[in-house]
């Protein structure tokens, strides 16, 4: 079908931003601090194989990052600038989303429930009964998707961007 093909090309377009955005943030707050980094740098993924289109992105960082307020900023500027985006996305998607009964949704792909998620449902559909459920067009799944890697990105692990700003935030002298 065209018009579903359009939709998906859609999908991933939203996600691919969502990932841009999220790494333009660190970029914007690296030059910002004067710390030396690259423009991002996407990872493609064949759109057959995965439905969001990228594997993801990444900026390198080629100059230390000498003081803590400035890791801090550099770390959370993404996940917040990819948030921004995802949220609205997400909004969008949920009003052009369709309502259909629990009784026809079999295999359909079923995604978790954020509490975000479920405040955003109610407000875009205030009407869902029990019976029925979110058939997510595929901006709202691009949103979903980006609140979704956002939230994995912020595991305070390692060079992940929660990573950084943990260690920003909770180590109190500099290796």
């Amino acid at each position: 079908n065209r018009d579903l093909h359009k939709e998906y090309r859609r999908q991933r377009q939203m996600c691919i931003r969502d990932r841009g955005t999220h790494e333009f943030g660190h970029y914007y707050y690296a030059q910002k601090h004067k710390v030396d980094a690259t423009l991002p740098y996407f990872i493609p993924a064949p759109p057959f194989l995965f439905l969001i289109g990228t594997f993801g992105a990444f900026i390198k960082i080629k100059s230390p990052i000498y003081r803590k307020d400035a890791l801090l900023q550099i770390g959370a500027a993404g996940p917040i600038a990819g948030f921004v985006i995802a949220v609205p996305a997400l909004i969008i998607g949920l009003l052009l989303s369709d309502v259909v009964e629990k009784s026809n949704i079999q295999g359909a792909l079923i995604l978790g429930d954020s509490i975000l998620m479920k405040i955003l449902t109610w407000i875009t559909h205030p009407k869902l009964m029990d019976t029925q459920d979110i058939m997510l067009h595929p901006i709202a799944f691009a949103g979903w998707i980006g609140l979704l890697v956002t939230m994995l990105n912020l595991l305070p692990i390692g060079q992940l961007d929660g990573g950084h700003v943990a260690y920003a935030m909770l180590v109190k002298k500099s290796v």
